[in-house]
């Protein structure tokens, strides 16, 4: 750091600039931050590179503590059986695993100073456990089927959407049911209200389904049932 004490040398250069004229003091000031640059440049590649790497590098793990982002120096190994093992030095066990392959995770953080726990994980069994889930939440969003129904729609549509409903009930599908009012159109009368939900409802349980949410929302605007059909 001699070479920064040296540039930044305050009391000589203010000096110095209050006996100059503006335009002297300009070039002085352009020449002094060539120099601060050409100090500090060669250190700036290696300076981004660190950074750019620790932003870039696995960014669905940022937020986890894994690897060296875990801040302790000794941490707790705890097993397939659940059991720990002793105070290991956390370099000594990254050293000791198959980078590639498992990667070091914490699961409980330092208590009454006891090192951190910490698992081995082996990523191809993550990334598995992951697709899995993806499977699963596509496909339960793929049987979950939609009926809408307008407040004042007439016998012959009611009686198509009904029967649909109860097709996909007896198939084991999830059903969400929209009752609501069309736009542009009149507001329905109570009577059509009470007649539709009526309707709905007896539909579904005349399949042996029930509700397995809530409904939700406001008759004569908007209301929402998710029905399924029983597991006997």
């Amino acid at each position: 750091m001699k070479h920064m004490r040296n540039i930044f040398s305050t009391t000589p250069t203010l000096r110095h600039l209050f006996l100059l004229s503006p335009s002297q003091t300009s070039q002085i000031a352009f020449l002094n931050l060539n120099r601060i640059q050409s100090q500090i440049s060669p250190r700036l590649p290696e300076q981004l590179r660190r950074y750019t790497s620790h932003q870039t590098a696995r960014p669905a793990e940022q937020n986890q503590f894994i690897d060296e982002r875990i801040r302790a120096k000794f941490v707790q190994i705890v097993n397939e059986d659940n059991k720990l093992g002793p105070p290991e030095h956390i370099f000594d066990v990254l050293r000791s695993i198959e980078r590639p392959t498992y990667f070091l995770q914490q699961v409980s953080p330092s208590i009454d100073g006891q090192p951190p726990i910490c698992k081995i994980v082996n990523r191809v069994t993550v990334r598995e456990h992951e697709k899995a889930k993806a499977k699963a939440a596509n496909a339960a969003k793929a049987s979950l089927k939609q009926v809408e129904l307008n407040w004042a729609i007439d016998a012959h549509d009611l009686s198509h959407r009904l029967k649909q409903l109860r097709s996909f009930l007896l198939k084991g599908r999830k059903v969400e049911i929209f009752m609501k009012r069309k736009k542009g159109k009149r507001a329905p009368t109570v009577e059509e209200i009470k007649h539709l939900m009526d309707s709905v409802a007896e539909a579904v349980k005349s399949v042996g389904a029930a509700q397995v949410k809530p409904s939700f929302g406001e008759p004569g605007k908007q209301v929402t049932w998710v029905v399924e059909k029983r597991i006997n």
